[in-house]
């Protein structure tokens, strides 16, 4: 498998493989809002590991601190979106 690697400003972002892809699944969904059950559901595809809410939040603040970058819009109730600039 390919390995995704995040850039910002030609520096690798440290992201663990989980923050990858939940970055990769909001990219994949460009201008869409991505719900957190989806995001949920995502998680326990690629991990097994049954995870709630709280962890969604959780991981979405890690990834906006390593990016140092608000990027990743909250959709307060609803989920998360990345939008096209």
């Amino acid at each position: 498998m390919n390995k995704m690697i995040v850039y910002k400003n030609n520096e690798v972002v440290n992201l663990t493989s989980l923050e990858i892809k939940i970055l990769n699944l909001l990219f994949n969904n460009l201008n869409k809002v991505v719900s957190r059950d989806k995001i949920i559901d995502s998680i326990w595809e690629w991990t097994g590991n049954d995870v709630n809410d709280n962890t969604v939040t959780v991981y979405l603040k890690r990834i906006r601190e390593k990016l140092s970058s608000d990027i990743i819009i909250t959709i307060k109730g609803i989920g998360y979106r990345i939008d096209e600039e």
